[in-house]
């Protein structure tokens, strides 16, 4: 696990790429800081960097960017390719030979024999960039659930790629989107492909960029995407097979060289991944958890029934509001992106990183494939205001309730409109207010974003479960738990966002995966037996921190005399009243303060 940079321009002198590249690594040490390496092309102009956080063959033998034998490949990668194992034992039945234990070598020669058909055949999670000198091109290619983070800059021939945005700045592209600002107050995050700056853009997902040497143009394909076929129609069946991937990934995932441990909240999903990693795992589990002081917050009663049954090392980090306030400004300083999600990843990976351990496992996923939000129950009350007029909705806004001033992005000429009047955290009105601009370009800049149509014609609880998946776990989940878990050079895996395990949910019909009655039924059925009671028969809570009562305590971030814009002040003065949910409230704090 890694992070990488490079910059290919005939342009440059490849001292100046150089000097580029390493202040750019350098720039994400955190990250990777066990080694660190660029590599250099005199008559290409290309430049790779590589920062490395060693999971496996933690000896020297890793070391990144990584050569073929004949000097004809190189490789900077990020990642980890679970079926690693199986590709080396093809490749060597081919004659190839290996001089590490990595899994960074099996990438570059599996891309020697197979070209790029290797890349469907890596299972795992993965960000990488091959120069292949022969052909005269450069890769970068990344993982079919994009969970590892890979941004690009294509402008003038000239290619810059990045794990973090942020290292952009040391190739001298520094010039900001323009719209950032409204996707941010709009969603929370800033959505894919958009960034902060401006023709810096995140990588598609299951795609891989080919780059031409020779032309300076590229082309990008996709190589891999998921399929919903609704094949799996008997429960009892769906059932079975979940517990038969689960176990593989699990098993999969487990394969490491250092000390690997699950973030344990108590709740369900993590609940079933500490189950399962302790069954599999060969040695003593290491189990992360969060405890706080505010009692209503603490699950350390609902995680002591699954710790007594398991033979597992306890890792009980009491985080406090003294802890909150003294690194905040470290954790604001780590976003990668503006977010208002990740500051309790930031936390529970600290304690990982101070407990010696690497890589952790994380239930992410499972809620966005299972409907476990809200959302889920919400899009089939927002479907049954179809009736309203265009201008009834739009009316939604002179409402002084913040949810129901959402109901105004039902009137958006895209599907994103109905995400946002799920998610969303301000609506246009206000947005234009904040950012003193006219409300019109709040909305086309809204409604430009680019999502598959198709969606429009899907079921209420496909297209809830797609916009979960698709959206708020991709632009948001995913890329704050990398920074988060990275900026303490800690890596997390994600057993439920196997491949094989969301082909086959996604093969499973909906009359069957969601309910009602019960919040993932059938996660619930397949394990009921192997959890306590009360894991899973309560209500969902989530993985929360008590930040409504910190924030409103931290008058830096509360104190309505410090945001000098009218519209802030006044939705701060509600926060203070506890009349507005802490997640809007740190938006206007990060647009104000910490920008």
């Amino acid at each position: 696990m890694c992070r990488i940079a490079g910059i290919i321009d005939r342009n440059q002198s490849v001292e100046t790429l150089a000097h580029r590249v390493k202040g750019m690594c350098n720039s994400m040490q955190h990250g990777g800081p066990d080694d660190g390496g660029v590599y250099t092309d005199l008559e290409a102009h290309v430049c790779l960097g590589n920062r490395r956080l060693a999971i496996l063959d933690l000896s020297s033998g890793g070391h990144q960017p990584m050569e073929s034998k004949d000097g004809n490949l190189a490789i900077t990668y990020n990642g980890e390719i679970y079926n690693f194992k199986e590709i080396r034992a093809e490749l060597i039945a081919q004659g190839f030979l290996f001089r590490t234990q990595t899994d960074t070598e099996v990438v570059l020669y599996a891309y020697q024999h197979w070209g790029e058909k290797s890349f469907e055949k890596l299972d795992g999670i993965f960000a990488f960039s091959i120069f292949d000198k022969h052909k005269q091109c450069v890769y970068l290619v990344r993982d079919f659930n994009g969970i590892k983070p890979l941004y690009y800059h294509l402008e003038n021939g000239q290619l810059t790629f990045a794990s973090e945005v942020k290292a952009f700045q040391y190739a001298n592209i520094t010039q900001e989107d323009e719209n950032w600002k409204i996707y941010y107050l709009a969603f929370g995050h800033i959505p894919e492909p958009y960034t902060t700056l401006k023709n810096v853009h995140s990588f598609a997902k299951g795609s891989y960029l080919r780059y031409d040497l020779r032309t300076a143009k590229c082309e990008i394909t996709s190589y891999f995407e998921f399929e919903s076929s609704s094949s799996i129609t008997d429960e009892n069946y769906a059932i079975k097979r979940i517990r038969e991937e689960l176990s593989k990934s699990i098993q999969h995932q487990l394969i490491s060289d250092a000390n690997i441990g699950v973030l344990f909240s108590g709740g369900l999903d993590s609940s079933i991944i500490t189950v399962l990693a302790n069954q599999y795992s060969q040695d003593n589990l290491s189990c992360i958890s969060a405890n706080f002081d505010e009692i209503d917050f603490s699950e350390h009663k609902q995680r002591t029934g699954l710790l007594n049954k398991i033979n597992a090392t306890k890792i009980e980090q009491l985080i406090t509001y003294r802890d909150f306030v003294q690194n905040f400004d470290t954790v604001i300083q780590n976003m990668d992106q503006p977010t208002n999600d990740g500051i309790n990843t930031w936390f529970v990976c600290k304690a990982a990183k101070e407990n010696g351990i690497k890589s952790v496992l994380s239930g992410l996923g499972a809620d966005e494939l299972f409907g476990g939000y809200p959302s889920f129950d919400r899009i089939h009350k927002i479907q049954n205001l179809n009736w309203l007029s265009k201008s009834s909705l739009k009316s939604m806004r002179y409402f002084k309730n913040i949810k129901l001033k959402r109901l105004y992005y039902l009137s958006l000429d895209s599907p994103i409109g109905e995400y946002l009047c799920l998610r969303g955290v301000y609506s246009p009105d206000v947005i234009a207010e904040l950012l003193d601009i006219d409300m019109k370009s709040v909305i086309e800049c809204l409604e430009n974003i680019p999502i598959n149509a198709h969606i429009k014609n899907t079921s209420n609880e496909t297209r809830a479960s797609w916009f979960e998946f698709n959206m708020y776990m991709q632009n948001q989940l995913l890329k704050d738990t990398d920074f988060m878990s990275m900026s303490h050079g800690v890596e997390v895996r994600v057993p439920f966002l196997d491949r094989n395990f969301v082909s086959l949910v996604l093969s499973i019909s909906n009359e069957i995966k969601f309910s009602y009655e019960q919040k993932k039924k059938l996660l619930v059925e397949a394990y009921k037996d192997d959890l306590p009671v009360e894991t899973w028969n309560r209500s969902k809570m989530g993985f929360t921190f008590p930040f409504q009562e910190w924030m409103r305590k931290n008058r830096d971030i509360s104190d309505p005399d410090r945001y000098t814009n009218k519209r802030a002040k006044g939705l701060m003065q509600t926060f203070g009243d506890n009349n507005l949910h802490w997640s809007s409230a740190f938006a206007l704090y990060r647009i104000f303060h910490a920008s």
